[in-house]
């Protein structure tokens, strides 16, 4: 037989860093975290509402009409340009050199911040009446410096007064010209323009400000969209940390149960193993006692018993047998002998014991009534009444049970001739008992290992399926609140 069942290791232990989740500690978190997102969904339906509001889209057909129209008015003063072309080439010279020679002075006067030839002259005698009152060394280095930078941009401040006076030549001019080309019709044109080109100016400023209206309002759907979307991230991390952190504990608690749930398996394995090791080796003993023991004993005994007939010498007082009132294993026989009875067989009154005994002799024959009664006392005088449990004892050794005192002796020879083919085939039949007891111990332990190897690879597989079931839950699932949100915030 084999060793008992034992488990491997000790009782799962709970890791330091897992521990129970705090449910109340979430649904607090969680209804915090809500508040906050319902008061955001309230200020991004405010902020559609205002969206919704707004004018649609602007009807631009006046817009359209005045940009045609200013288009037409080009044409027109380019027409009338056209007629006067020479005086516009004119007149576009004289602007582009009024220019020039303007942004030059610009220019000069970025760097030298004097506009005439006395301001120069006044600041190098102020520098000069400084140097000849004492000043330390340095300084007097620095102003003599800016006098000899002076004296070198008087030439070029003389040259700004001749460049004012030929701007001012060129403007005359440029004026003379342009009252000749101002004639009514263009000047009619370009008030037409000019009042035209302002009331557009005023659509487009209009427009302007409706669209920054609705992209202020835009910005501010983007901005409460993205704090909603963080909150929503935030949900659904709390609530997978949550999912995570209650997954581990209760399959901590799966396997502490598992464990339990094994060593109970395992201890009546155990008992059931060990109490099929007790009957395997009851069974192994029964069969190793000598065959035959309960029917050798069981001749013997019946020997002893017809023995006991034999040696009575008086056989008038045959009808005077044993009753119950007699020693157990003890009856008293005619002649004042006692008779060894085998264990277990009571003796009744003849009164009590009519139905149960068995009586040879055959059927009586009916005789008449002034018969011979010497006969009939003889016939019955020669048969034996033997009790019910005797009669089995000889139907067990398989030996014709004696109805008459006269067949007691060819019955002993019978039961010895039994005993000893009992004793013959005894030690034949207690190896073959033995050898069945160790082919059905071979078999029932068979059995358990086949049932064990069974047992154990639907574990395996009920483990296997408990492990891709686990697999499939880390998966992270689709959060619902997440795609709300999203929708929402379209």
């Amino acid at each position: 037989m084999t060793d008992s069942p034992t488990v491997a290791g000790g009782p799962p232990k709970l890791p330091s860093h897992i521990k129970k989740p705090n449910e109340e500690a979430h649904k607090k978190a969680l209804e915090e975290l809500n508040t906050r997102i319902d008061k955001l969904k309230k200020q991004q339906d405010a902020v559609k509402e205002k969206i919704n509001k707004l004018p649609g889209k602007s009807d631009n057909t006046r817009r359209d009409e005045l940009r045609a129209q200013l288009s037409d008015l080009r044409d027109k003063q380019a027409e009338i340009k056209k007629g006067k072309q020479a005086v516009y080439e004119q007149l576009d010279a004289l602007n582009d050199s009024i220019r020039k020679k303007v942004n030059n002075i610009k220019s000069f006067q970025a760097k030298v911040p004097y506009k005439t030839t006395a301001e120069v002259d006044a600041r190098i005698n102020e520098l000069e009446a400084k140097i000849e009152s004492g000043v330390r060394l340095v300084e007097e280095k620095k102003m003599l410096q800016e006098i000899s930078l002076l004296k070198r941009s008087r030439t070029q401040v003389e040259g700004l007064d001749e460049q004012q006076e030929a701007i001012n030549k060129e403007r005359l001019i440029y004026n003379e010209l342009r009252k000749n080309v101002d004639d009514s019709e263009s000047k009619k044109f370009s008030e037409q323009y000019e009042k035209a080109n302002a009331e557009l100016k005023t659509i487009q400023t209009d427009q302007n400000q409706a669209r920054e209206v609705r992209n202020k309002l835009y910005d501010e759907r983007t901005r409460i969209k993205g704090l909603l979307d963080e909150e929503y991230n935030q949900l659904r991390s709390m609530r997978d940390e949550y999912r995570k952190a209650n997954d581990e504990y209760y399959t901590f608690l799966r396997q502490l149960r598992e464990y339990k749930r094994e060593q109970e398996k395992l201890r009546k394995q155990q008992l059931e193993q060990e109490k099929r090791q007790e009957a395997a080796q009851q069974e192994l003993e029964e069969a190793s006692l000598p065959a035959f023991e309960h029917e050798i004993t069981l001749c013997d005994n019946l020997c002893n018993f017809l023995q006991g007939f034999l040696n009575d010498g008086s056989s008038s007082n045959k009808e005077n047998q044993s009753t119950p009132e007699t020693t157990p294993g003890q009856a008293s026989l005619p002649g004042g002998r006692e008779l060894s009875i085998p264990e277990g067989v009571v003796l009744k009154k003849k009164s009590e014991r009519e139905e149960d005994y068995f009586i040879g002799g055959g059927k009586k024959k009916k005789g008449t009534k002034n018969g011979p009664p010497k006969e009939k006392k003889e016939k019955a005088v020669d048969t034996l009444k033997l009790p019910l449990a005797t009669v089995e004892g000889f139907f067990e050794v398989k030996v014709t049970v004696p109805t008459k005192y006269s067949d007691i002796p060819s019955t002993l020879e019978k039961l010895k001739e039994r005993k000893e083919q009992y004793l013959t085939e005894q030690p034949k039949v207690t190896e073959e008992n033995k050898k069945r007891a160790q082919e059905k111990i071979a078999a029932m332990q068979k059995k358990y290992e086949e049932e064990q190897k069974l047992a154990e690879a639907e574990a395996a597989e009920k483990k296997a399926a408990e492990a891709n079931a686990q697999v499939e839950s880390e998966q992270p699932p689709v959060v619902e609140t997440t795609a709300t949100a999203t929708t929402e915030s379209q």
